[in-house]
């Protein structure tokens, strides 16, 4: 009854948005990285439902680069009707930080819209590296002349710093190796030119299963759904805890109640059969959350990676 309550009066809010004519063009959605990556899968997915339920098209917008701050930039910029949105991973949060020299202004020049859903990252190593544990790559990390390079789809993702966090709690150095994304990454990995990923499971899930890839860890408690035997890091090092978490944003000074009703109908797009089921056969999670509760979130998710980072600065 609560959950009814409370729905209510957003179903109204995105109402009385319709009623005003949202949208009244074309909506754009950025996609802060290549084409065919985990992101811009979900970007496309939630594209198609959005376009039905408004009767406009909604575009597709890929700018990959600098770790999401390219098209992170491109939001801040457009005006702010509702008309441009962006989706967002927990680059969001840890670029802003991690880093002193953005663009804009986290918190002031990007609203929170809706959560959209969680996945769960991994640990990989391509099977022809003969490491098979967790602690195989540590004891390599430790012997290795300057520290094991790991790839990760870019600056300030989720995966960079899960690379970080694993290096500070295993006592190793872990080189960083950053992509515009993640197909360029797993070539590079897949052709041996870099011996360890973290990525999200659904990009590396399809290697996995063929027998290229093999999982040293997954960065969450939880295991992921179908795959329980999957060994996680967590079990090795309690403090660890690392997932990505995909968001839609808009420019900072679009109106509360338009963000509002944008979240009714992403929610409604969430909860269709068909989307759930694609978003479960990725590896994701749907966590649809309005405005307040996703801004929580990016508040509070800046001040753990900030603290992380801090303490991931000290002596190891």
């Amino acid at each position: 009854m609560k959950l009814r309550r409370r729905a209510l009066p957003l179903l109204a809010l995105a109402l009385v948005a319709r009623a005003q004519g949202f949208p009244m063009r074309p909506v754009r959605l950025i996609v802060p990285f290549p084409a065919g990556g985990p992101t811009d899968v979900v970007g496309r997915l939630l594209a198609e439902r959005l376009a039905q339920r408004w009767g406009q098209p909604v575009i597709v917008d890929n700018r990959p680069g600098a770790g999401t701050v390219v098209g992170t930039q491109a939001l801040v910029l457009a005006p702010p009707d509702g008309h441009t949105l962006c989706v967002a991973i927990s680059a969001l949060t840890v670029n802003a930080a991690l880093r002193s020299d953005l663009p804009f202004d986290t918190r002031r020049d990007v609203a929170a819209v809706t959560r959209l859903a969680n996945t769960h990252i991994a640990l990989v190593t391509p099977v022809r590296t003969g490491m098979t544990t967790l602690a195989d790559a540590l004891a390599r990390a430790r012997t290795t002349d300057g520290g094991l390079a790991y790839a990760s789809p870019g600056i300030g993702t989720v995966t960079h710093m899960a690379g970080e966090l694993l290096a500070r709690l295993g006592g190793v150095t872990l080189v960083h190796v950053p992509y515009p994304g993640s197909g360029p990454a797993l070539n590079d990995v897949l052709g041996g030119r870099v011996p360890l990923m973290f990525d999200v499971w659904h990009s590396v899930k399809p290697h996995v299963l063929a027998g290229t890839l093999r999982v040293l860890g997954t960065g969450s408690r939880q295991p992921v759904p179908g795959f329980a035997e999957l060994p996680r890091i967590p079990d090795s090092f309690p403090d660890f805890e690392a997932a990505s978490v995909f968001g839609l944003v808009a420019p900072g000074a679009t109106p509360l109640a338009l963000r509002q009703s944008i979240a009714v109908d992403v929610a409604a797009s969430l909860a269709e059969p068909a989307v759930a089921a694609r978003l479960d056969d990725l590896g994701m999670m749907p966590a649809a959350a309005g405005p307040e509760e996703y801004r929580a979130f990016i508040d509070a998710d800046i001040i753990r990676w900030a603290g992380l980072l801090a303490a991931a600065a000290g002596p190891r």
